[in-house]
């Protein structure tokens, strides 16, 4: 990939339990350095729709010109399981999830079974593509790639992060949210 492309960086924004809604933030980015635009669309929380709310956000101002989309996970608001696999290929744009800690499947799945009556489709969702542990000099990141390479996939990842071990498009993507819940920004994605 060349050295200036685009990124579309995704996070959502703080909810309760109680809500049935969120935001959900994408944040486009040319370079580490340089935000180029903000979409802001509505997601229910644990519901299916974040696929095609990415979709509407890659399909409008800026679809020809993004070349990488970040999540902040594969879940937004609650369970709302990214399915990265159709972004993919809808798109033919490669999606890179970012999150700091492994997550604990088990304990995933186990939640998935309690509450959801389609638990085996949605874990489905989250496992279909390999956890890639990626180690950097001062950080590490786990990640599922799809539609490029591991070597790729983290070169990508360390262009566009600045500081700390996320990626500016979703760190952005997430103080927004922030701040449209609370009214200024806090906390790290």
């Amino acid at each position: 990939m060349k050295d200036q492309i685009r990124a579309l960086g995704i996070d959502d924004a703080p909810f309760k339990r109680y809500n049935k809604r969120t935001f959900l933030i994408g944040t486009m980015m040319k370079s580490k350095y340089y935000v180029e635009g903000i979409s802001i669309k509505n997601i229910a929380i644990d519901g299916l729709d974040s696929t095609k709310k990415i979709l509407d956000m890659i399909n409008g101002k800026f679809s020809k010109q993004i070349r990488v989309i970040f999540l902040n996970g594969i879940t937004f608001g609650g369970f709302n399981i990214v399915n990265v696999e159709n972004l993919f290929k809808k798109t033919g744009i490669p999606v890179i999830t970012i999150t700091r800690k492994n997550p604990d499947f088990q304990k995933i799945e186990n939640a998935l079974k309690k509450y959801f009556d389609d638990h085996e489709y949605r874990f489905s969702l989250m496992t279909r593509y390999d956890m890639n542990r990626i180690d950097f000099v001062n950080y590490t990141v786990y990640s599922q790639i799809v539609g490029i390479g591991f070597e790729e996939a983290k070169n990508i990842i360390e262009r566009f992060t600045l500081r700390g071990n996320i990626p500016e498009p979703i760190r952005i993507s997430h103080m927004i949210g922030s701040a449209l819940k609370f009214g200024f920004s806090k906390g790290k994605p």
